[in-house]
């Protein structure tokens, strides 16, 4: 700060009218201590990088899990890298608001300066466009009385807050982890915070609607009344109830909620865009969007209904044969019965996540995965979707939530209600993927309630690396005519009655189940609708139908890998070479491939359960056994074999 001279004395009363006020305090600066009400991890990451302070500190006063402010993994990465440095520190006061805003910069010359005021550490405080500030402006030396008073009010602020800085409880988690487990899934894990289920009260009355219905008898008429205390709740929850059921026949008082089943089903339905389905152990229910009270457990009647139900399956799947123009009909077949597969799971889902130990172990959300269906433009994603939502519904809802009606809330929301119903959200845009952080940790506070899984449906090849890792990926590559014929046979098959799903449920429901069983023995991974398949298996045996030559016996994404066939591809073409270096696999691209094409064609083609990571042109891959079983390549092979892999392979 050569154009200042320092003194104890020096004080002035200075406007902050631009963002270059800040520029010119912060220039030049090697160390920065800093009280603040608000700001961001991203904003003092941002600041600390462009102006290259050597050491930056800051006490951040607002009472909040600073974690739901960062929407990266890598600001995340960065700012644990600098902690461990101890180059950047965050504190932060759990227990009151600390509403002061004090810096203290210093200078390499032995200067410093003192800015007392109201601007916040952020760049809209620095800006006079929103607001306007006023800071009271100290010159003076390091070490001076001016410069032992700010130090002595920045440290009673301090004392405030944790004694540990900010992401401390990361570096515990990363220390703690299985060396196996990708760093990036543990960050991602510990970034994402949710409402804790205490605090939910809506959610709590649901809950006890839900235990209501469990108990009236199956057969029982949907305008019987069900009912619930509200004394115990807080206000807000009364208001929230009282916005949901708006347009229903129900009684708020300030101590109750009475309301008729066909008007609670209703309402849920509407407030939710998704419909309430209660799944005990020896039956499924299912409060329709009319407002019916329908059961969805039963035994097959007799051969010859399932034959004609099994029959309409089948005619739906000649479809892809008759209307759709693909390069592999039985892959694209396969496909699709594997999405259909998970659409009759998703109500259990509930149950696996029991078994898995959901609320209690880590890592739950990848054994729980979402389903995600891509594929381009009429490649019949949204007409299967209303085909399998009616199948599971007995053809009473019919429509997904719209991807353009994605909110930040909805993760969170879709726990509320505690229905089994799948979400289903159609064409999703993969920016989108932003407003559903809330998936990262869907399942962590399960507590033996009734959560929805998700199914969304996409344009997009991959989404976020973060989904990518909860979800189970099928392709629709095919693409359909748009023949009025077409149309019109899709719409007399999707709309006919069909009870399959009761016949499932039903036998599902008395079929025991341990996460053993799940293991794939030629694989030695998890197929997570083993049990699913046994079931639909003996309904074909059951039936005088023959089990489709398209009928998934493995998942369909194993069996019809589309990423195996472009990495084959790929390496016939010579577009790279495998070699091994230090135990690791790596595939070196020709440096004509841009860094994104690498990531997008071939390094999220790869399986889940293969680790790898790109550096420039290489992919490194560190389940280097598991690669070469999945490719059928060894590292030092060479090429001109891809058609004795793919045959081996299929």
């Amino acid at each position: 700060m050569s154009d200042t001279t320092a003194s104890d004395d020096l004080s002035a009363f200075q406007l902050i009218r631009s963002y270059e006020s800040f520029e010119k305090y912060f220039t030049d600066a090697v160390r920065v201590r800093a009280v603040t009400y608000c700001t961001s991890p991203k904003v003092l990451l941002e600041l600390f990088e462009e102006y290259h302070v050597d050491e930056m500190e800051v006490v951040v006063g607002e009472k909040t899990d600073f974690r739901e402010e960062i929407k990266s993994v890598g600001v995340t990465r960065k700012l644990e890298q600098f902690k461990q440095e101890g180059d950047l520190r965050i504190f932060l006061a759990p227990d009151r608001d600390l509403h002061s805003k004090l810096y203290i910069i210093e200078y390499p010359d032995g200067e410093a300066t003192i800015l007392n005021g109201s601007p916040n550490f952020t760049e809209t405080a620095w800006s006079s466009y929103y607001q306007i500030n006023l800071v009271d402006e100290f010159h003076t030396e390091i070490g001076s009385s001016r410069f032992e008073e700010a130090i002595d009010a920045y440290q009673t602020h301090l004392e405030e807050c944790d004694d540990e800085p900010f992401t401390d409880s990361l570096t515990q988690a990363l220390d703690e982890a299985d060396p196996e487990e990708d760093e990036d899934d543990i960050i991602e894990r510990w970034v994402a915070v949710n409402d804790s289920p205490d605090r939910n009260e809506t959610r709590q009355v649901h809950e006890e609607f839900t235990e209501a219905i469990t108990d009236l008898d199956p057969d029982v008429d949907s305008d019987v009344t069900i009912s619930e205390d509200l004394a115990k709740y807080e206000e807000k929850t009364r208001d929230e109830l009282e916005d949901a059921f708006q347009s229903y026949d129900a009684q708020i008082t300030g101590t109750s909620i009475r309301t008729p089943l066909s008007e609670y089903g209703q309402a849920v339905n509407t407030y939710y865009d998704f419909p309430k389905m209660v799944v005990e152990e020896d039956r499924v229910r299912m409060l329709t969007p009319e407002g019916s009270h329908i059961q969805l457990s039963e035994p097959v009647p007799s051969q010859d209904v399932l034959d004609e139900a099994l029959s309409n399956l089948k005619a739906y799947f000649q479809t892809v044969e008759n209307y759709a123009k693909t390069d592999d009909t039985e892959a694209a077949q396969a496909h699709m019965f594997e999405a259909l597969l998970y659409f009759f799971y998703a109500p259990f889902v509930n149950r696996f996540a029991r078994a898995f130990g959901a609320g209690e172990v880590n890592g739950v959300e990848k054994s729980l995965p979402f389903l995600y269906i891509h594929g381009e433009s009429n490649a019949g994603k949204g007409t299967f979707i209303e085909f399998a939502m009616r199948l599971i519904s007995d053809n009473t809802v019919t429509q997904p939530i719209d991807g353009d009606r994605i909110g930040a809330g909805l993760p969170d929301a879709a726990r509320e209600p505690q229905s089994s119903f799948p979400v289903v959200l159609d064409d999703v845009e993969r920016q989108k993927f932003d407003s559903l952080g809330g998936l990262r940790n869907y399942w962590d506070e399960w507590q033996n309630n009734r959560f929805p899984t998700f199914v969304l449906t996409s344009n997009e090849n991959k989404p976020k690396d973060w989904f990518m890792n909860r979800a189970k990926m099928v392709h629709f590559k095919m693409m359909f005519e748009g023949t009025s014929e077409a149309r019109l046979r899709a719409r007399e098959i999707i709309e006919k009655e069909n009870p399959l799903f009761k016949w499932f449920a039903h036998r599902f429901l008395a079929t025991p189940f341990d996460v053993t069983d799940l293991r794939d023995e030629d694989s030695s991974r998890d197929d997570l609708l083993a049990p699913v398949r046994e079931v639909f298996l003996e309904l074909f045996n059951e039936s005088t139908h023959d089990v489709p030559d398209y009928f998934p016996q493995r998942p369909a994404e194993w069996e019809y890998d589309i990423g195996r066939d472009r990495w084959l591809e790929a390496y016939e073409s010579d577009y790279f070479t495998l070699s091994t270096q230090r135990g690791r696999i790596v595939a070196s691209f020709d440096e004509t491939f841009s860094s994104y094409e690498i990531d997008d064609t071939y390094l999220r083609n790869l399986p889940q359960h293969i680790r790898a990571k790109r550096q420039r042109k290489e992919i490194y891959i560190t389940s280097t056994s598991e690669f070469e079983t999945w490719l059928g390549v060894g590292a030092e092979q060479k090429a001109g074999f891809l058609d004795r892999v793919r045959g081996l392979l299929r």
